[in-house]
């Protein structure tokens, strides 16, 4: 039997810890069974989210309630994605050495 992780939810701030993208930091976009879609709102976006397993990620205790808000909604636009990655990093500067 396959061992369950702890999935991180929708909104929160996780880094990559694996992978070429490794150091990145992501919102999470959605959890789909054993992987999470992950987005950025520059290169990765609804439209394309990166696939992470969640044993790749390293999971923050933050969490972006606008962009839950907006993803629940329909209503997630790049602006919005970037504007909440951005400030969790500048409200949390420890979080950069997650």
């Amino acid at each position: 039997m396959a061992e369950a992780y702890n999935l991180p939810v929708v909104g929160q701030l996780v880094r990559s810890i694996a992978g070429r993208d490794h150091g990145k930091y992501y919102l999470v976009y959605r959890v789909e069974g054993n992987r999470v879609l992950v987005v950025d709102g520059r290169r990765r976006l609804t439209a394309n989210p990166k696939v992470k397993n969640p044993c790749h990620l390293q999971k923050s205790g933050l969490v972006a309630d606008k962009f839950r808000l907006a993803a629940a909604d329909g209503r997630l636009t790049p602006e919005i994605i970037r504007a909440e990655l951005a400030g969790l990093l500048q409200a949390n500067p420890d979080e950069e050495a997650l």
